[in-house]
């Protein structure tokens, strides 16, 4: 029988990988036959299209013995059925020490897997905002494909100083004539007793159909040094309601878009 955890690799790695890519690793793994070996395993996952997805896997194989390539292959088909059917794929976001509970996930990685398979839209919200090059890639690789990108960002005088600098600046990488910018205008934030504002600190990404909702912003301290934890949702009626509540807030005038002449990107 197989653990209980190599089956949750599965699920994760099936949540996270576009169909094709899916049906051509299981019908790899189904053409094979006889019993497991790590050597033809990991030869076999070092192919998958995500990187880190073929570590799941292999992670999961690894402690596996006298298991069969057909025992797998039924028990991806079944993951399968579940997932497929599934309204709702939640899965834990961990940047940090390891446990041993949940498996290790940058944020940011999460995020170029999702913006290079996106094909719709793109939302996304943070407070600060700083080194992310390999993100500004991404991004740019996906207004390419006509992905419609909507950034929803802190400023420093919408902050009153509380935010040193402002977070789109990190994005001068990208043709800003192509990208929606939002912000939340001082002049519609209450004030607290010390006369600041409160800030825009939510951060989160809708792509396609996917939700991200954790504590990162878009930093390298928040990708590779920080404890920082959130959850990815596969569910578009999630997705539809998180677009859909930005929307109001920028129709009440609570958030308000920035033109070309403010961006305040050198």
């Amino acid at each position: 029988m197989l653990a209980l955890e190599f089956i949750d690799s599965i699920r994760r790695a099936r949540a996270q990988l576009p169909r094709e890519s899916w049906d051509s690793l299981l019908a790899t793994v189904a053409s094979r036959s006889g019993i497991i070996t790590p050597e033809v395993a990991n030869a076999l996952l070092r192919n998958v299209a995500n990187r880190e997805i073929g570590w799941l896997l292999q992670e999961g194989l690894e402690p596996l013995e006298n298991t069969t390539w057909a025992e797998i292959a039924a028990a991806m088909a079944a993951v399968d059925r579940v997932v497929s059917d599934s309204k709702e794929m939640i899965n834990v976001i961990w940047t940090g020490p390891a446990s041993g509970r949940f498996a290790a996930r940058r944020t940011d990685q999460l995020l170029y897997d999702l913006l290079a398979q996106a094909k719709r839209r793109a939302l996304i919200v943070t407070f600060a905002a700083h080194s992310i090059e390999r993100l500004i890639r991404e991004l740019r690789g996906a207004l390419g494909r006509g992905v419609e990108l909507t950034l929803l960002l802190e400023t420093e005088e919408g902050s009153g100083g509380q935010l040193t600098r402002d977070a789109l600046m990190a994005f001068g990488g990208l043709p800003l004539s192509q990208v929606e910018v939002l912000h939340w205008p001082r002049s519609a934030r209450e004030l607290n007793a010390a006369g600041r504002p409160g800030k825009l600190h939510a951060k989160c990404a809708v792509i396609d159909d996917t939700v991200v909702i954790g504590s990162a912003n878009l930093t390298d301290d928040a990708f590779n040094r920080n404890m920082e934890l959130g959850l990815a949702v596969n569910d578009p009626i999630l997705a539809e309601a998180l677009i859909g509540h930005f929307r109001d807030l920028e129709t009440t005038k609570i958030l308000s878009r920035l033109g070309g002449g403010e961006y305040p990107v050198t």
